[in-house]
């Protein structure tokens, strides 16, 4: 099984404010993900949230997922990977690593990287557009007791360096977009 564990117990801090439930084309940002999401193989998803944790559970609409609260998240992207790998199955093979600032990335990029794990078997596997990497990262996990170990603002790339990595090629430009500030939402 892969799981999703979704990213989303930053403070928001460049934003302003709770980014999670900022409106695009009628929908919170995070519900576009999770809505995505739920239109994949994903068979698990993980929600981690901390900073706006209430405001967020009033305002976007859960529904199998699994929501979990960091509340080291103020220390870093590194604490909210790990109480989403806390969170998982014990059958679970991998996980996707998505960001919950990311409302673009559809369900086809999603099933790409998977199906790319499955049959590659790379320890890890990133989308590119254009030449350039992006998220999300399907991340196995022969590497959570790594992903356990990181610190502080960190998040996954830092377990990159010279390992083995399947890069696979999306026409989601989505995978390169991000939500950090206001004009992004624009």
């Amino acid at each position: 099984m892969i799981a999703a564990i979704v990213l989303a117990a930053g403070q928001a801090t460049r934003f302003g404010r709770c980014k999670q439930l900022m409106p695009l084309a009628g929908k919170p940002l995070l519900q576009h993900v999770l809505d995505n999401l739920r239109q994949s193989k994903i068979e698990d998803v993980v929600v981690v949230l901390g900073a706006h944790a209430e405001e967020i559970r009033e305002g976007i609409r859960f529904e199998r997922e699994r929501v979990v609260f960091n509340a080291d998240f103020a220390q870093g992207m590194s604490t909210s990977i790990q109480a989403g790998l806390r969170a998982l199955s014990e059958g679970t093979e991998a996980t996707m690593i998505v960001l919950a600032d990311q409302p673009y990335v559809n369900a086809q990029t999603f099933d790409a990287l998977i199906d790319a794990y499955r049959q590659l078997r790379t320890p890890i596997v990133v989308p590119t557009y254009g030449g350039k990497r992006g998220n999300p990262v399907v991340v196995d996990r022969s590497l959570f007791a790594e992903m356990m170990e990181l610190r502080g603002d960190v998040g996954f790339r830092a377990l990159f360096g010279n390992r083995e990595m399947a890069k696979v090629a999306v026409a989601d430009r989505g995978v390169v977009i991000d939500i950090d500030s206001p004009g992004d939402l624009e």
